[in-house]
């Protein structure tokens, strides 16, 4: 390999380049807005089902599997979420 003043030349380019980059990179990390949240919807404060629901995700698998609550609750939530003309969500319509 041959280790000319041009070769040495271009190593400095690339590493100045890749030192750019870098510094390129760090500035715009904080300028970047971050990402909104996508609108929630509005969950109704009286659906108990729910409020199970987020109870049992809280839990381990091996818990969920012998809490026969959170099972219950489950199996009420797809039977809501596949009834024919549901409404998809797992909420009934009003």
């Amino acid at each position: 390999m041959v280790t000319g003043p041009d070769h040495i030349l271009r190593l400095i380019a690339f590493g100045l380049g890749g030192l750019a980059a870098l510094a390129a990179a760090f500035e715009f990390r904080d300028a970047v807005a971050p990402e909104q949240a996508p609108a929630s919807v509005t969950e109704p404060a009286d659906d108990p089902l729910r409020a199970t629901l987020r109870r049992c995700r809280a839990l381990d698998v091996g818990e969920v599997e012998t809490d026969i609550v959170c099972r219950e609750a489950w199996a009420e939530n797809r039977r809501r979420f596949f009834a024919p003309g549901g409404s998809g969500s797992g909420r009934e319509e009003e």
